[in-house]
């Protein structure tokens, strides 16, 4: 009995650190430049863009694009 009850409790335990809510007002907070995931946007974009270069891919954009970087 004692088992079931401590599984019990974990899986509820487990599943109620799943949640992602943000109040309202702490929104602010997350928007604030410093709590970016990245650190430099504009080195973020610059990777991005050689990635998807190099992959010779354009990721579902109408614009045309290979490997080469020309369009």
């Amino acid at each position: 009995m004692c088992t079931k009850s401590l599984l019990g409790l974990s899986v509820i335990l487990l599943l109620s650190s799943c949640t992602t809510h943000v109040a309202p007002w702490e929104r602010g907070y997350l928007a604030k430049p410093h709590m970016s995931p990245v650190s430099n946007s504009l080195e973020a974009s610059l990777r991005h863009h050689i990635q998807v270069s190099k992959e010779a891919s354009s990721g579902g954009h109408s614009a045309g694009g290979g490997g080469c970087g020309c369009n």
